[in-house]
């Protein structure tokens, strides 16, 4: 068979600290223009929870452990101490059919231009007047 071939094993710790400049741009990648339909704090929680899960994947690809742990992932909080989100449990559910609530329609209120002095020709020759019609010009 041979020589036995020597995989070499990676210095997380020098990965992590470059891969950390790297990922450290995500933090100001939402410029804080005080925009009413952003919420800037839930946006920071987001990228720290993110930074902080890449930290946790790099310490458990450490072989040597030099790494530390992330202090968020230390201890059990359930699913990362975030609340579960119950619109997925809803959807998961099985079909509740609702008969909704017809909306009120109100009757619609025609006017009275019926014009009944005068007569149909009269009210039919802009459409269909020989003199009036393309079709009938040469």
């Amino acid at each position: 068979m041979g020589s036995s071939v020597d995989i070499p094993e990676v210095d997380m710790l020098s990965v992590s600290k470059s891969s950390e400049v790297e990922r450290r741009a995500i933090l100001g990648f939402a410029p804080r223009i005080n925009l009413v339909t952003v919420d800037y704090g839930d946006l920071e929680k987001i990228d720290t929870f993110y930074l902080d899960s890449q930290r946790y994947r790099d310490y458990y690809r450490d072989p040597y452990n030099k790494l530390p742990k992330p202090e968020r992932f230390k201890y059990h909080q359930g699913k990362c101490g975030i609340k579960l989100d119950h619109s997925v449990e809803q959807m998961r559910r099985p079909i509740s059919w609702v008969e909704e609530r017809k909306p009120v329609v109100y009757p619609m209120k025609y006017g009275t231009p019926m014009r009944l002095g005068t007569s149909a020709a009269s009210m039919m020759r802009g459409r269909y007047d020989p003199g009036s019609c393309i079709r009938y010009k040469r």
